[in-house]
């Protein structure tokens, strides 16, 4: 039986390896193409900082989530509020 190369991708459509399609039985030349996968490759170059992404017609590069933990919302607003010290002091006036 003949096969040919499928790529797949998970429910984000974000691209997670490739697989082999089998030829049908019933219709040679034909081959049955798994759930959630594509017969067009994805770029043969992909940055490390993005991922490839099928959007139901062609392979997008998407950004790659970092694997660092998200900094905290308290955090993020004193960064903000050191940054902006024209904010900080009207949260610390009351606006006024």
């Amino acid at each position: 039986m003949t096969m040919k190369p499928a790529y797949q991708f998970n429910f984000a459509g974000l691209f997670v390896g490739v697989t082999q399609a089998d030829e049908s039985p019933l219709e040679p030349g034909v081959f049955l193409l798994p759930a959630r996968c594509t017969f067009t490759p994805p770029p043969a170059e992909i940055p490390p900082d993005k991922w490839p992404r099928w959007n139901g017609a062609e392979w997008q590069m998407v950004n790659r989530p970092s694997a660092d933990k998200p900094e905290s919302p308290l955090a993020k607003l004193q960064a903000f509020l050191t940054a902006n010290p024209d904010v900080a002091a009207l949260v610390t006036t009351g606006g006024v």
